[in-house]
């Protein structure tokens, strides 16, 4: 097995020889140290197989023995690669790009958050990206769990992560921590008051007595559910007045552009760098660390952000001095710097209608933000009682 192992790989040839004198042509290989093997000789006529030098050296025993010798078959791998020469091309291109592909598999392609609620993606993923969790990281040196324990003791409002693999994937799962709840004490006496003006929309009683009906007006202090029972025979019992009042309340809030500071832009510049595997390859000079942002883009499979990519750098210098701007634009600030507060002053609501209205004043405009929000608008009040 082994000789035919290592004469397929060097390659053979099967050829027949006819017209002379078989026996004086084997004899004649026999002397020039012609390998034969296979030899079958009928009726003069002569096949066999023999080495590629073998057969280039075959002339004189031929040319001796006047015997006709032609090629039947060129076996081999060295034949075999010789007319699949452009095939081989094919393979050396699968070999090469199966090792990159392996190479590649080594390293994380894509991370993802799952089990998050409250806290942002972007704030976690930094967070693990501080340990060695990052697009282009190399697997190997991810210690999981060490890496999740270390997270969960600097991030309070987590109770648990873990990190999972899948190929080049990782999916970070984390679970926040559920606060406890306030433990309700139903033995103090108390009264349910407004803690704000509103027009009752419903009122459900958990204990005491209902002191307002729905469609009333109420101002905040206004007693809504009493904590003093009085029975027919005339006593009385306090307990824990409680219940839900749902109410239409109105939120307003001013604000103007008259504030804020601008300064001219002097300078700005850009800069591209390749992204690849965790591998930054700036193209062009730094651009600086006034006013810098970052912009990363990767090229995108399905829900799979692959780890190549752009990363856009972005440098701005202003100046010193102060300019003065339009109203126009004044009034587009004085809304964008105060978007977010006005989201924080509809939370725990259900805004029902809102509006903004602009007056004209000599500093500049002034803007009223107005919404008629539906929630709950009852306080406990303790009542205090002496022996």
């Amino acid at each position: 097995m082994i000789v035919s192992i290592v004469r397929y790989i060097l390659g053979y040839i099967n050829f027949r020889a006819f017209g002379g004198f078989s026996d004086r042509f084997l004899n004649l290989c026999t002397r020039d140290g012609i390998p034969l093997w296979n030899i079958k000789n009928v009726k003069g006529n002569i096949s066999a197989s023999t080495t590629i030098n073998g057969y280039l050296s075959i002339r004189n025993a031929r040319r001796k023995s006047g015997m006709h010798v032609m090629v039947m078959e060129r076996k081999g791998l060295i034949f075999l690669l010789k007319r699949n020469k452009i095939r081989v091309g094919i393979l050396l291109g699968l070999i090469i790009f199966s090792i990159i592909l392996y190479i590649l598999s080594q390293f994380v392609w894509s991370i993802s958050v799952v089990g998050n609620i409250e806290l942002q993606e972007e704030y976690l993923l930094s967070a693990f990206e501080n340990h060695g969790v990052s697009v282009g990281a190399s697997i190997s040196s991810i210690d999981d769990s060490d890496v999740a324990e270390f997270v969960v003791s600097e991030i309070d409002e987590l109770s648990w992560a873990a990190i999972n693999r899948k190929g080049s994937v990782v999916v970070i799962e984390v679970r926040e921590k559920t606060p406890a709840p306030e433990k309700y004490d139903n033995s103090v006496p108390t009264n349910l008051i407004a803690n704000e003006n509103g027009l009752i929309l419903s009122i459900d009683v958990l204990s005491g007595v209902e002191e307002i009906k729905p469609g009333s007006a109420v101002t905040k202090g206004d007693l809504l559910i009493s904590g003093v029972v009085t029975y027919a025979d005339g006593r009385e019992r306090l307990v824990h007045g409680d219940g839900f009042v749902k109410a239409l309340v109105t939120r307003k809030e001013k604000f103007n552009g008259k504030d804020f500071t601008v300064h001219s832009l002097v300078t700005e510049k850009t800069r591209s760098k390749i992204f690849f595997f965790g591998l930054e390859i700036p193209l062009g000079k730094r651009v600086g660390n006034d006013f810098y942002t970052q912009h990363k883009s990767f090229i995108e499979n399905e829900k799979i952000l692959l780890p190549v990519g752009i990363i856009t750098e972005y440098n701005a210098q202003f100046s010193n001095e102060k300019i003065e701007i339009d109203n126009e634009t004044k009034d587009m600030l004085a809304l964008w710097d105060n978007a977010f507060y006005v989201k924080d002053l509809l939370d725990f609501s259900i805004v029902k209608a809102s509006s903004i209205t602009k007056n004209e004043t000599k500093s500049g405009n002034e803007f009223t933000f107005t919404a008629d929000c539906e929630q709950q608008i009852g306080i406990l009040q303790e009542i205090y009682v002496t022996d």
